[in-house]
């Protein structure tokens, strides 16, 4: 049970991190294109990346409990 416990919290490290790379990462042109043909996503995404201080916190906050979490179970 620990090891799928382990297993799901690096799965989630992982999911985390790809959003912070991803957002980083994320072409505000492409953003800005698809917004404007109503990609809902591309809005939030592009709504993100102008002000990503709160996201960027949160996915580190998130990153480091997990880290936590995985240190106690293994």
């Amino acid at each position: 049970m620990e090891i799928l416990i382990i297993l799901f919290l690096i799965i989630l490290n992982g999911v985390f991190s790809m959003s912070e790379i991803a957002l980083i990462s994320a072409r505000k042109n492409r953003l800005e294109t698809a917004a404007k043909k109503g990609s809902k996503n591309a809005q939030i995404a592009l709504d993100l990346a102008n002000s990503p201080n709160k996201f960027l916190s949160t996915v580190q906050i998130g990153i480091t409990l997990i880290g936590i979490l995985t240190g106690i179970y293994s």
